[in-house]
């Protein structure tokens, strides 16, 4: 889920860079998407369509190569603007989903994750591992102070995500989304910076 709260901001004066990769441990690395990615991710969204469509409200805006080099484009002159950032799950550099940015409000430095995977590759850790390096990057080059992730109460597999990083249930949202003609409510997790290290720290003691 992705709506972006308003926000005036300026991406330069805030020191604004994105990771362009970011290396989660020796078989994940996260890395921004090039026009030249459009065939091979749109062939992994092709061939799990029927199983993102059960919650991703996008699919049928995606239904050539073509759109998806839209869907890139957008999303880098996005991520020059400041407004977002998505990256490419790469395993052992086969891809394998992405991990997104989808708002950024600069002026609370706060931001919402999003990410979705092949559906072969569920279960095995792959998202919660790439978010936590991501998480980092992000306090560490960004500043971002509070991570918000929203997931349709009945995704379970998403809301698990959230809660395998430690962030809190902070409350349900109403028909937070319309989603090919029915509204769902949303599970709405956050965690803040000072939380996540203290959590973290914890972790390596």
């Amino acid at each position: 889920m992705s709506d972006s709260p308003e926000s005036n901001h300026d991406p330069h004066r805030l020191g604004f860079i994105l990771s362009p990769i970011i290396i989660v441990d020796n078989e994940l690395s996260i890395i921004v998407p090039t026009s030249e990615d459009a065939v091979e991710l749109f062939s992994l969204v092709d061939s799990n369509r029927n199983y993102l469509k059960e919650w991703l409200p996008w699919l049928d805006n995606n239904l050539s190569v073509k759109d998806q080099l839209d869907f890139i484009e957008i999303s880098q002159k996005d991520r020059i603007q400041g407004s977002s950032g998505i990256w490419l799950i790469k395993e052992n550099n086969d891809l394998v989903g992405v991990i997104s940015i989808n708002w950024i409000d600069w002026d609370n430095k706060s931001c919402g994750l999003g990410y979705w995977i092949s559906e072969d590759k569920v279960g095995k850790g792959i998202v919660n591992r790439c978010c936590k390096s991501l998480i980092n990057d992000l306090i560490s080059n960004n500043q971002i102070h509070r991570f918000v992730i929203e997931a349709a109460v009945e995704n379970y597999a998403s809301r698990k995500v959230a809660e395998k990083l430690g962030m809190r249930l902070e409350g349900i949202i109403k028909d937070r989304e319309l989603l090919y003609g029915t509204y769902v409510d949303a599970a709405l997790y956050a965690i803040t910076a000072p939380e996540w290290e203290k959590l973290t720290a914890k972790s390596f003691s």
